[in-house]
């Protein structure tokens, strides 16, 4: 059976889990206990009612039945269905952390030690998902990474975990942010991979319909298996295809989120305050008070999707969009602080 015809498959199923969590959130979020409630000091929860936080059910579900789906109905070595394995577990294991800091609210500390625990034993055991060397765009050589590419590898993904976790304030950011990885990143991948990300794309796209209209938010779940899902899958893209995707490119796919992490955690540790302490600093939250809500997000998934597509249609110019990508998310920032553009005379 051909790719085509099983990416087809995993997402007829993806469309029907997503479909069936987005109908029955409400159910699914009471039953589980899996329900966001508002602040009422006008603290950071501010929208507008109680919401299940259950997308990331209907992510991970169909991602790993995909996974399941290619290696029922696709040919393949037992290298290639090693990794579509632990790619699997990896997404069910990480779902299960968020879910459980959702549901019991575990600290910090517990949280990471989990974190570094799942995907340490994925990245030991499916090498395709570690980093062995680093090349860049305009470079013949590499930088070989030995026996701390591992340790590199988990690095970024833990912090994806965290820059995905501080972007996820918005209704719309992270499926938006989603969806656009889940093009840049298909022409990229072996071809067992691309059901998953078939599936993974139904999934989004059903999600952030509902998201938008407030029905659901992702949790924290969802946001631990987005960012397991895709830090993964662009590494394996990476080691899979370096002659035309280098180290930049992986680089541009994550840059507005990351930019956005790092700039939070030095100010915050400049007024004396913890790097992974809430507030409303985030590009978000400028956005959101600047242009409105959903303007704010357009911008925002411009700001990534735009250095993407340069980077995908343009092989060897990730260097130049990453730059790009920097001042552009300056240049917004900066904006934002303005004072507010007067409204036009009725």
């Amino acid at each position: 059976m051909t790719p085509a015809i099983v990416a087809g498959m995993s997402a007829l199923v993806a469309l029907v889990i997503s479909l069936g969590v987005g109908l029955r959130a409400r159910w699914l979020g009471t039953t589980l206990e899996l329900l966001d409630y508002p602040d009422t000091d006008g603290g950071r929860k501010r929208h507008a009612g109680v919401t299940p936080l259950v997308g990331g059910i209907a992510l991970t579900a169909s991602c790993v039945a995909a996974c399941a789906i290619s290696q029922w109905l696709l040919p393949m070595g037992p290298w290639m269905s090693q990794h579509l394995a632990w790619l699997g577990a990896a997404l069910l294991a990480m779902y299960l952390i968020g879910f459980a800091d959702d549901r019991f609210a575990l600290g910090p500390i517990i949280r990471l030690v989990l974190t570094i625990a799942t995907l340490g034993v994925v990245l030991g055991y499916a090498p395709d998902f570690s980093l062995g060397f680093l090349r860049f765009a305009g470079q013949d050589s590499v930088w070989t990474m030995g026996v701390g590419g591992d340790a590199f590898a988990l690095l970024c993904l833990v912090g994806l975990l965290n820059a995905v976790n501080m972007a996820d304030g918005k209704n719309g950011i992270v499926l938006g942010m989603g969806l656009i990885w889940t093009l840049s990143l298909a022409a990229r991948l072996p071809a067992a991979f691309v059901p998953v990300l078939a599936a993974a794309g139904v999934a989004l796209a059903v999600m952030f319909a509902f998201n938008m209209r407030g029905k659901l938010f992702m949790g924290d779940g969802g946001s631990y298996a987005l960012s397991a899902l895709f830090g993964l899958l662009a590494i394996l893209a990476y080691n899979s295809d370096f002659a035309t995707m280098r180290a930049d490119d992986v680089a541009v796919l994550f840059a507005i989120p990351v930019f956005d992490t790092v700039r939070l955690m030095v100010m915050r540790k400049l007024n004396g305050r913890s790097p992974f302490e809430g507030d409303r600093d985030h590009l978000h939250h400028h956005l959101h008070a600047y242009f409105t809500w959903p303007r704010g997000l357009w911008l925002y998934l411009a700001l990534v999707a735009v250095p993407n597509a340069g980077a995908v249609l343009l092989p060897g110019t990730g260097l130049i969009w990453l730059g790009i990508s920097a001042v552009a998310y300056a240049a917004t920032l900066a904006l934002t602080r303005l004072p507010a553009l007067p409204s036009p005379a009725t």
